[in-house]
């Protein structure tokens, strides 16, 4: 019985918190944070602060959100031990010190966590990835140009067989109207000839005849 009595406060502590307990999630008082009924959805109802005050050094400037924006935008390449590598913008260096020149400055590094012992030692500047993007985006422009200029210039060609073949098609047409022609009017010459030969025979056949009968009449 005692203890039954011992534990029933207990658990209604543990099931409503204390006066002035909010919950993070919600802003919402009366329930702790572990029971927040907008856990399970996902939706947080978190009051924006409008009262912070910007810290140069500490908080991030607007150039600095839009430069890691920028950086964030290149895939990530893979490490060596074959995991996409993470992106870390380097705030200290262990071999440099103060005058390292990759301070400042973006890197990807291997995505295992620092007290692991298989955590590979890749490290590459985000700018050398930037540029091999570009790089690549500039051979795809310039191949996708080149292939817009062959296939333009196939179709040039194209055009200009097909207006090949038609002009000597007509000049095969013409042709052929040509020798027709000629070959009418040669065979109409031909006749005329013949006609003017079978005259001139009729007219020597007319003449001998002519000339015999006269020698007849004679004798």
């Amino acid at each position: 019985m005692g203890d039954a009595e011992e534990e029933t406060p207990k658990s209604k502590r543990r099931e409503f918190p204390p006066d002035g307990y909010v919950c993070r999630l919600c802003s919402v008082p009366g329930h702790w944070i572990q029971v927040c009924p907008t856990k399970k959805t996902g939706k947080r109802k978190r009051k924006p602060k409008s009262d912070h005050v910007h810290v140069p050094g500490k908080d991030p400037s607007p150039e600095d959100i839009a430069e890691a924006q920028k950086w964030q935008s290149i895939p990530p390449p893979k490490c060596f031990c074959g995991l996409k590598s993470r992106l870390n913008k380097v705030k200290r260096s262990k071999a440099g010190g103060d005058n390292s020149r990759a301070l400042g400055k973006y890197f990807f590094f291997c995505s295992k966590k620092r007290d692991d012992e298989t955590q590979c030692r890749f490290a590459r500047p985000a700018d050398l990835e930037l540029n091999k993007m570009k790089a690549r985006a500039g051979n795809k422009a310039a191949q996708k140009q080149k292939a817009t200029k062959e296939k333009t210039e196939s179709k040039q060609v194209k055009k200009a067989k097909v207006e090949l073949d038609e002009e000597s098609k007509k000049m095969n047409t013409e042709t052929a109207k040509e020798s027709s022609d000629d070959s009418s009017s040669s065979s109409s010459s031909s006749d005329d000839d013949d006609k003017d030969v079978e005259r001139k025979n009729d007219a020597n056949d007319s003449d001998s005849s002519s000339v015999e009968s006269s020698s007849d009449e004679e004798d």
